[in-house]
């Protein structure tokens, strides 16, 4: 599979290639087209969550820990909190994230486990629509659709260096190959899970988007501006 410098390389390409399209194709504004450029590089990052605590994952548990108060404080709406409330809330939801995501890693997942795979890619595209809910709904479309793009890359990528191993200049299949590209998990329960929140996930995109009412009562809580 790719190694950390090669999912860098192609994050940052196709984060080029996303802010670019952004920009020219649909008019966003620079700092819009630059958000939507580096969260499509992030993305590229995120399925190295599940690798082996090594110095290149400690930095993606860092960027998800910095991610974390975005993607709340904009479901809060932040223009309804105060400057004591940010700083609390944001300080509190990173080391606690960190934490949670760590402990994740360590006790749930395996090296290519489900991360690795097209649900966990949902799971963050649709992450990252909810969090720029307050944004106009062409930059939310191409924030989400940036980020999903950045975390197929990374699928991609290895899926690409598992496809054919030419150590002793022969070119088979490896016996990772199909790993990367996956829809289930290493076990029954894991599986069950991710889809359980992919569901979650794309039911709160759709109650935001106004597709569908909420089913809930505490779901008025997206509906807040």
């Amino acid at each position: 599979m790719g190694n950390f410098v090669h999912h860098l390389t192609g994050s940052v390409i196709a984060g080029i290639a996303c802010g670019s399209g952004a920009f020219y194709l649909f008019n966003t504004s620079p700092i819009d087209s630059l958000a939507c450029a580096t969260l499509c590089g992030i993305g590229g990052l995120m399925p190295d969550l599940d690798s082996p605590m090594s110095k290149p994952t400690e930095y993606v548990v860092s960027i998800a820990g910095a991610l974390a108060p975005v993607f709340v404080l904009q479901a809060l709406s932040i223009n309804v909190l105060s400057a004591s409330q940010i700083l609390l809330l944001s300080f509190g939801v990173y080391l606690s994230s960190r934490f949670f995501i760590k402990q994740i890693i360590k006790r749930f997942t395996v090296h290519r486990g489900i991360i690795h795979s097209i649900p966990a890619a949902i799971i963050w595209g649709g992450l990252v629509f909810l969090a720029f809910r307050h944004s106009p709904s062409l930059v939310q479309n191409i924030a989400a659709s940036s980020a999903l793009i950045g975390f197929l890359t990374h699928l991609l990528i290895d899926e690409m260096f598992s496809m054919v191993d030419i150590s002793g200049g022969k070119f088979t299949p490896k016996a990772s190959s199909g790993s990367a590209l996956k829809f289930l998990g290493s076990t029954v329960w894991v599986t069950v899970a991710t889809y359980t929140c992919v569901a979650f996930i794309l039911y709160l995109c759709a109650v935001d988007a106004k597709m569908i009412k909420p089913l809930f009562t505490f779901h008025c809580l997206l509906n807040n501006t």
